[in-house]
């Protein structure tokens, strides 16, 4: 069996004749005279059939999450396994090999009737990831990166990398995780925003995907150590023009993950809408919260209590709060005026 032959689950044809596959064992049943057993890989899961007597002694010999290849006919079918991606087709199998065995595992992946508890998922990560919800995630992750960098790049940006290692503060209100730098004291980045500035001021317009630490407790849904920030900077552009350009970014992601990630959104059993978009100043925000019972006065900052209000009262919407107090805002802020900054948030 030659595994230069192989081919993806999800690229079997139906007018295939014969076909390689290798990937992790996810499951086998026993019925005397027939055998079955799930294929997986990262592509998706296909049923394969033994009904030759010769491969039965191997097929005895198999473990769940086993390594193997098959070398099989592709027949038509009607699968019913929920797991099964490829449900129209299975494998006829000919040739089996085991790759390599695997022993027991201190977690299983198909986790029929068992909920295994998040700790133990993350001591256990590497195994974990092969879960097909886990591996959703992260497909829909790399589409969501993938597609922020097709439209910026269309949009004639430039990517850039800024250092995770840094000698001061590049914004305020986050505390930062210090780090020895040989001789001198230096810190973790808490935010690309003054590397992806000085850039834009001469290369105009810019865009990056980079780590960002914070020293914060992250027991909380607002708050995380360790995250990975999509960030862009142009020059020669106001407020407006950059909430619009991150308006149309963000319906642009929804719409490529709709298109591409069918599969993965089923599986978490997320329905995406592309979003709306709502732009409203500080001002007009602080008096449509005081109408509807959130008690905040003009110069102060939005509670989470305020933010979660706005988003009920505009639904399935990005919402763009603009205008706000320049008091409220770092030094980095553009002031539109003496009392008025162009910061947004959104």
């Amino acid at each position: 069996m030659k595994l230069k032959e192989r081919k993806a689950i999800k690229e079997i044809s139906s007018k295939d004749k014969e076909v390689v596959l290798a990937g992790w064992l996810h499951e086998l049943r026993d019925l005397g005279k027939v055998k079955f057993l799930l294929l997986r890989d990262v592509s998706g899961i296909v049923q394969c059939v033994l009904k030759d007597k010769k491969l039965f002694k191997k097929f005895s010999e198999l473990t769940t999450e086993s390594v193997i290849a098959v070398k099989g006919v592709v027949k038509k079918a009607a699968v019913k396994s929920p797991e099964v991606t490829r449900k129209e087709i299975e494998i006829e199998v000919k040739e089996l090999e085991m790759i390599n065995k695997a022993e027991t595992l201190p977690i299983t992946v198909t986790e029929k009737g068992i909920r295994i508890a998040l700790p133990k998922r993350l001591d256990y990560r590497v195994i974990d990831l092969r879960k097909p919800r886990t591996m959703a995630i992260f497909k829909i992750q790399s589409q969501i990166i993938y597609a922020f960098r097709e439209f910026f790049s269309s949009k004639g940006f430039i990517e850039i990398q800024t250092p995770c290692i840094i000698a001061t503060a590049s914004e305020g209100g986050t505390a930062l995780f210090p780090v020895r730098y040989f001789e001198k004291k230096a810190f973790l980045a808490q935010s690309p925003q003054l590397y992806k500035q000085l850039a834009a001021i001469s290369l105009e317009k810019v865009f990056c995907t980079v780590p960002v630490f914070r020293a914060e407790k992250h027991n909380t849904t607002r708050h995380l150590n360790e995250s990975r920030q999509m960030d862009i900077e142009v020059a020669f552009a106001d407020d407006f023009d950059v909430m619009k350009l991150l308006e149309e970014c963000v319906k642009f992601i929804v719409k490529k993950v709709k298109e591409r990630c069918k599969d993965e959104l089923n599986i978490l059993k997320i329905s995406l809408k592309v979003p709306k978009a709502k732009y409203l100043s500080y001002e007009e925000a602080i008096k449509l919260l005081n109408k509807h019972g959130v008690d905040l006065k003009y110069g102060e900052d939005l509670t989470p209590e305020a933010e979660k209000k706005l988003c009920s009262l505009f639904p399935n919407s990005i919402v763009f709060v603009h205008s706000w107090p320049l008091s409220l805002k770092p030094f980095y802020i553009w002031p539109k005026n003496e009392k008025v900054s162009a910061g947004f948030d959104a």
